[in-house]
């Protein structure tokens, strides 16, 4: 079973009828449409939902032109019901959406799209953050601001979140630990001599660090830097070795050498010695939107049970072209008929043969 998406046309001027009416309000087919062709056909918000956790259907296109898979029909009609029913309920409690939440959230959406320090983006051309933002399309992105919005105020209003800019800072002040930056730099040997050596001429200041990094580590990444690592959160630094290092060391210090096994790509041991460059501390502007997810995510529990009451209580009517509404699965796909019931194909043309024949 495939769905045809629609063109643009139809988008612009919205006379469509219902894919879905949710206690009253719907959602139109070409809303649908726009937002299943964004997605079928851009690596970018594929990856941008990807990012978020959100696990879409294995197959995403149909078997003909300009279709899509029922399967993520199905998924994304369960989407935009849920925000109606997020958004009626929210209104319902006299707490709509508000202009502020809509750009705190697309603000919130360009941290939550953002790889973690250190890490690669798998999105194409390695993309992340505001610059996948503004490669998202229009529809899609609307969407996905708007819901991330809803979700939030949902969060605020059942959790009694203060997340105001004074709550936000007064998080930050209380919290230093949370908000601190490690910046490393390192040299990689294969031996504990030649690290002991390294060691004692940067100890000596017979050599400096950056010098000993270019012309002796076998960190081909930062090595050609002095041996300096991009500055990482101290709350993503796990590593009981690199921690053991540089306990106690003040910035511009040196870690004796230490031993790290599997460190080498061919699964062998590597000496390091560490320097300890800094630990400065992340802005409160750079910090807000941490804190914001940080207390928002706390009623993630809270949220999904209201998610839960507002599927089993509402009512929903679905084009059946689009398949059924569940409480607990959302829209179902519209189910393939038995291959009893449907014409072979020499069964068919046997058919419009003898139709032909009874004609002459």
């Amino acid at each position: 079973m495939v769905f045809v998406v629609a063109g643009a046309l139809a988008a612009a001027c919205d006379l469509s009828p219902p894919a879905a009416t949710v206690q009253g309000a719907s959602v139109s087919r070409s809303q649908l449409d726009a937002v299943l062709s964004e997605i079928s056909q851009n690596p970018y918000a594929q990856c941008a939902l990807a990012l978020q956790g959100v696990n879409l259907p294995a197959t995403l296109s149909g078997a003909g032109d300009y279709t899509v898979s029922s399967a993520l029909g199905s998924f994304e009609l369960s989407t935009l019901v849920l925000e109606k029913l997020v958004d009626t309920d929210l209104a319902r409690r006299g707490h709509p959406v508000t202009a502020s939440d809509t750009s705190a959230a697309r603000a919130d959406l360009v941290s939550q799209l953002t790889a973690a320090s250190g890490g690669g983006s798998p999105c194409p051309n390695g993309v992340d953050g505001q610059a996948l933002v503004d490669r998202l399309p229009a529809t899609f992105l609307s969407d996905q601001v708007g819901f991330l919005a809803s979700q939030e105020r949902l969060a605020v209003t059942l959790g009694h979140v203060d997340i105001s800019p004074g709550a936000l800072m007064a998080y930050y002040r209380s919290h230093p630990a949370q908000f601190q930056e490690l910046c490393l730099s390192d040299i990689a040997v294969q031996s504990q001599a030649q690290a002991q050596s390294i060691h004692d001429a940067i100890a000596s200041r017979s050599a400096t660090f950056a010098a000993e990094a270019q012309q002796n580590s076998i960190d081909t990444q930062t090595a050609p830097a002095g041996g300096q690592i991009p500055c990482v959160p101290s709350s993503q630094v796990v590593n009981s070795v690199i921690l053991g290092a540089i306990a106690g060391l003040s910035p511009g210090q040196i870690s004796v050498p230490v031993f790290e096994q599997n460190a080498s790509a061919s699964g062998g041991g590597v000496w390091f010695v560490l320097q300890l460059d800094g630990k400065p501390d992340i802005p409160f502007s750079q910090a807000a939107p941490q804190i914001r997810q940080q207390l928002l995510s706390a009623q993630n529990t809270t949220v999904a049970a209201e998610f839960s009451r507002l599927a089993k209580a509402a009512h929903v009517d679905v084009d059946p072209r689009y398949g059924t509404w569940t409480a607990s699965e959302g829209i179902q796909p519209p189910k393939t008929p038995p291959a009893a019931d449907l014409l072979s194909r020499s069964a068919d043309q046997s058919t419009s043969a003898s139709s032909a024949s009874a004609a002459g």
